[in-house]
């Protein structure tokens, strides 16, 4: 895995605004698609992504993207790994 990008195993490109990071919609969906275990949704919207580490997903108002919170001590819930 390449130092400057820690979301390479999972087919996203790392990149980061306001200094928080960031993954677009499209993003998001494709993620879904190739690593579902990654994505944790809350009331049918994506709440949680377990990247490198744990991140809330925080929707931004009129963005194409949104902005991921570092969520430390989150773990991923039985049903987001299929179990």
């Amino acid at each position: 895995m390449s130092e400057d990008n820690p979301f390479e195993a999972f087919g996203l490109v790392y990149c980061y605004r306001d200094g928080r990071p960031v993954v677009t919609e499209t993003s998001l969906w494709l993620l879904e698609k190739t690593h579902p275990a990654a994505v944790e949704r809350e009331g049918g919207r994506v709440a949680y992504l377990y990247l490198d580490r744990p991140y809330r997903v925080l929707r931004l108002e009129d963005r194409a993207y949104c902005e991921l919170v570092p969520a430390p001590g989150r773990s991923p819930k039985r049903a987001a790994l299929g179990a």
